[in-house]
């Protein structure tokens, strides 16, 4: 493996590290029993697709390249919001597209994982007990994962410290980073920055063999060393999307910068967890391990070439990359069995004669992990023009999967507002805000009413947790030491409904 290039100059095992104890041990292992059950609950929910047969193109021969075969189902669908256009009428529109991995394809023996842990080891992990709760849960992890796969343990403070470079797992060297991990304690300040890119080169060196690659980053704090801004940390959790490399980022207790460890989620297609608990750790950290385990595809992305008259302005739920000739690319990183994904674009059409008219070409291309193939399934996109207004301007011109999705996206950043309002002591304006984003959903969901039974699902799902977020602002009303809560509690739910 190549040497990490972030890495302390001097040892600091007297500092880090600290003698193990018998209890924790034991702890440990009451906790490793109890994931055990939980783990046998974990399933992912996805919504019932059509079958379809999509033949996908053929590549060389090594551990990377793809290999001619079939796919049996469509994983890709989509609508434009404005089916039907004026002719000689330059149209904005959204087009929607949902991605849904089925559950009924079983992975009989996942890819081999490559796994970079990075903990926050600063001083106010100390607090309630955070580092000890962190060490239980990546030993709990460590006890999961199966020999073969690569694990590697970083540990950041004001320096960053190789607790373990990438290491394969047998039951020997499992006991050894275990050991390791036992002796972490609380140092000074937060480096996030030379943690993460530790942790993010070990797994992007990983070998081809494990293509299936992720970092954890559990962190309590604000980065307060070194590059510190949430761009400048999602750019760098960017910069391994191009090696297969996810970022999922664990924000615990109240003092974490919500903005920078989201910005390391939606830069790298990952997750964002929130716990003011510490010890509902293990549980996120076992639930991420079992939808890596459940990991159908890897290398995922959406590629929209935009028809001639059509312009392609952006994606509104996922960061994107502009190609030549207007086209679009969107990075969606791994894709786990009942994972379902939605992207929102804006577009404009412009048509100059009446009939079906072609608006994009969208394609998804993955690595297929139990095939070690790579798949493409295309989708066309079309709109009808016409010089009729009756017809344009008539409700069956609105797909209502997409009207759906917009209200969906609306609601969201709605609820990022409120999450800012909540942090500037306004929580009266936050629910007001969050009000308004729970009447949004429910408009869409009466007019959604012949749209599928998992899109209205969904949006009461989502109306839910827009709904808890009211509750937390009203209460922060009455209490104002509760708003900080409120926000990270907030804010976690309008992540999750975009999918991070």
């Amino acid at each position: 493996m190549p040497t990490p290039h972030c890495l302390s100059t001097r040892t600091h095992r007297s500092n880090v590290f600290a003698p193990n104890a018998n209890a924790w041990r034991m702890a440990r292992c009451a906790l490793a029993t109890s994931l055990l059950a939980l783990a046998a609950g974990c399933a992912g929910a996805g919504s019932r697709i059509e079958t379809t047969q999509v033949v996908v193109q053929s590549g060389g021969s090594d551990q990377r390249s793809p290999t001619t075969v079939q796919v049996q189902q469509q994983w890709i669908g989509g609508a434009v919001g404005q089916s039907v256009v004026s002719v000689g009428a330059s149209v904005e529109t959204h087009v929607g597209l949902w991605i849904d991995v089925p559950q009924a394809v079983q992975v009989q023996q996942r890819a081999p994982m490559d796994l970079a842990v990075v903990i926050d080891v600063s001083g106010s992990m100390a607090t309630e007990g955070r580092i000890d709760h962190a060490k239980l849960a990546a030993s709990s992890l460590l006890e999961s994962l199966r020999e073969g796969d690569i694990v590697s343990i970083t540990a950041f403070a004001s320096q960053v410290y190789q607790v373990a470079p990438p290491t394969l797992l047998t039951n020997a060297s499992r006991a050894q980073l275990m050991q390791l991990i036992s002796g972490l304690r609380p140092l000074d300040s937060t480096n996030l920055y030379g943690g993460l890119s530790v942790g993010e080169t070990h797994a992007m060196n990983a070998p081809a063999t494990h293509g299936l690659r992720r970092v954890i980053v559990i962190s309590d704090g604000m980065a307060n060393v070194g590059p510190s801004s949430p761009d400048q940390l999602g750019l760098l959790a960017a910069g391994g999307t191009d090696y297969g490399v996810q970022v999922s980022a664990i924000g615990v207790g109240l003092q974490y910068d919500e903005h920078t460890l989201g910005a390391l989620a939606v830069r790298s297609a990952g997750r964002l967890y929130h716990l003011e608990n510490p010890s509902q750790m293990a549980a996120i950290l076992q639930g991420e391990l079992e939808r890596l385990n459940q990991t159908q595809a890897t290398d995922a992305y959406v590629i929209l070439q935009p028809a001639p008259g059509v312009e392609l302005l952006g994606v509104e739920t996922a960061r994107f990359e502009r190609l030549e000739n207007g086209a679009l690319k969107v990075p969606l990183g791994s894709l786990f069995g009942g994972q379902h994904r939605e992207l929102l674009v804006r577009a404009r059409v412009q048509a100059a004669q009446a009939g079906t008219v072609s608006l994009a070409r969208t394609e998804l291309v993955y690595r297929d992990l139990a095939h070690n193939a790579e798949r493409r399934q295309r989708l066309p996109l079309n709109v009808q023009a016409s010089v009729d207004i009756a017809a344009v301007s008539a409700p069956s011109a609105q797909d209502q999967r997409v009207v759906a999705m917009v209200a969906s996206n609306a609601a969201s950043q709605s609820q990022l507002r409120a999450v800012e309002m909540l942090n500037q002591g306004q929580a009266a304006q936050a629910a007001q805000e969050f009000e308004r984003a729970e009447a949004q959903l429910q408009r869409a969901e009466s007019v959604a009413s012949a749209a599928p039974a998992s899109v209205r699902a969904n949006l009461r799902a989502q109306q839910a947790g827009v709904r808890r977020s009211r509750e937390r602002a009203v209460d922060a009303v009455a209490h104002p030491a509760r708003s900080r809560a409120a926000a990270l509690g907030s804010n976690a739910d309008a992540f999750s409904s975009m999918g991070y």
